[in-house]
């Protein structure tokens, strides 16, 4: 029998919010048990039906993520698991069983993670009347109820919800009219972080150095920031002095590293530990002595050409063993999708060169700036292409161009992992280990 693509939607929540009520009107049967007893869902419900406005669909049934047991935690890493391969994550909440309880931690985490993972959101606010009674004894409103459960949205703009009583089932229409208007309109943007949880610090380390513009932060910068806010996550900023990191002096130098770790220890004083230092990819050589090996260390332009390719940078991993083989005779294409007038020390046009000709002297290196790119005829003349972040083009501007690649085929490699290259295998492993990139 042919294989059925299916869009695969998950249900998610807490212990009795309402969930295998809404399993149960999707599929118009009790394919899920429901029952006030908590904990009743044991395991993953699965259930294939056709919707018109869709197609073939797999829903899926999940238990409660506060369940608190030794079988509740087998049950909470099921459902997480479920969550990572979901096109629709629907959150059921009870705005009244939320507000009673003041908690918001599985709302949370179910948001925070769709997020991460690039999956859709929608949230089925589940207004049972029998409960309103206990919402009023409370003096608040279920309008106020459902606006305190929304502070835990990491996009509140964006992400659709549904106000309906579950146990109705005269409401089938609209809410399978919602579960359509959820479908995932062309690519969701691949995360930049996915791996990152809310609450615990991330230390972004900035050197702003000649290169940087006036006024503003790089892109990756930027975009950081914006992400790492809008997933509520802690964010401290440090500025090294690169010169004095790097100074003959030891006075000087470790002066400068005594300030880092003094801001890095304070940022973990009270937060469990900060999750991540990301650093600009030209100051690795610095950060990967300074950051304790326990703290996870990445760059921007790593983290950059994760989202461009897609998620996927086993081709950029790939590529750079072919560094291993460089020598005075080869040639080396760095290609940069941005254009500005290059200044100081500048990575593409200063210490990445520099960096080769003293490792393989007489070597030759080229350029490529802006929005063109060799075609593969001209490609098939250098020994490896070394690219930027990526964050001035689009996913299908770069896979253009990783198809002039292949057809040329010529490695391709990043700043980011090229820099850590340079500092050693060590330091090339600890920058991908948190993507889980070999």
């Amino acid at each position: 029998m042919a294989r059925v693509d299916r869009l695969v939607i998950g249900i998610f929540g807490r212990i009795n919010a309402g969930k295998s009520t809404l399993m149960n009107l999707l599929t118009q049967q009790e394919t899920s048990l429901v029952d006030s007893q908590p904990g009743t869902t044991a395991d993953i419900k699965s259930s294939v039906m056709e919707i018109h406005s869709l197609g073939p669909v797999r829903i899926l049934d999940t238990a409660g993520l506060d369940e608190a047991s030794d079988l509740g935690g087998k049950k909470r890493k099921k459902a997480l698991a479920a969550l990572e391969e979901v096109d629709i994550a629907l959150m059921v909440v009870d705005p009244v069983q939320a507000f009673i309880s003041m908690q918001l931690e599985v709302e949370e985490l179910i948001s925070s993670m769709a997020a991460r993972k690039g999956k859709r959101l929608a949230v089925v606010f589940n207004i049972r009347s029998d409960t309103w009674s206990l919402l009023l004894n409370t003096g608040a409103t279920v309008s106020e109820a459902k606006e305190f459960c929304r502070s835990v949205l990491p996009d509140r703009k964006n992400t659709i919800e549904l106000s309906a009583d579950l146990s109705v089932r005269e409401d089938y229409l609209s809410v399978v009219k919602f579960v359509a208007e959820s479908k995932p309109e062309g690519l969701i943007p691949v995360p930049l972080l996915p791996f990152l949880n809310p609450r615990s610090p991330v230390l972004m380390h900035i050197p702003l150095d000649a290169e940087s513009p006036t006024g503003r932060l790089l892109r990756p910068q930027e975009m950081s920031m914006e992400y790492l806010l809008r997933m509520m996550v802690p964010v401290g900023l440090y500025r090294t002095d690169l010169a004095l990191a790097r100074s003959g002096s030891s006075l000087l130098s470790n002066r400068e590293k005594d300030k880092f770790l003094k801001f890095l220890g304070a940022l973990e004083q009270g937060s469990g530990g900060v999750q991540l230092v990301i650093t600009d990819s030209q100051a690795i050589d610095v950060m990967s002595r300074w950051v304790p090996e326990q703290i996870p260390l990445t760059t921007f332009s790593i983290m950059m050409i994760n989202q461009t390719a897609g998620g996927d940078m086993s081709l950029f991993a790939e590529g750079v063993k072919a560094m291993d083989t460089l020598t005075s005779a080869s040639r080396v294409l760095i290609a940069e999708a941005c254009n500005h007038d290059r200044i100081a020390e500048d990575i593409g046009t200063v210490q990445i060169p520099s960096k080769l000709e003293k490792l393989f002297s007489g070597i030759t290196v080229d350029h490529s700036f802006g929005r063109e790119f060799p075609t593969s005829d001209e490609l098939e003349e250098y020994d490896l292409v070394i690219h930027c972040g990526g964050c001035m083009i689009s996913r299908q501007k770069l896979s253009a161009r990783i198809d002039h690649l292949a057809g040329a085929v010529v490695p391709l490699t990043n700043y980011g992992f090229a820099l850590s290259w340079f500092e050693g295998p060590q330091v090339l492993s600890r920058v991908l280990e948190p993507w889980k990139v070999k």
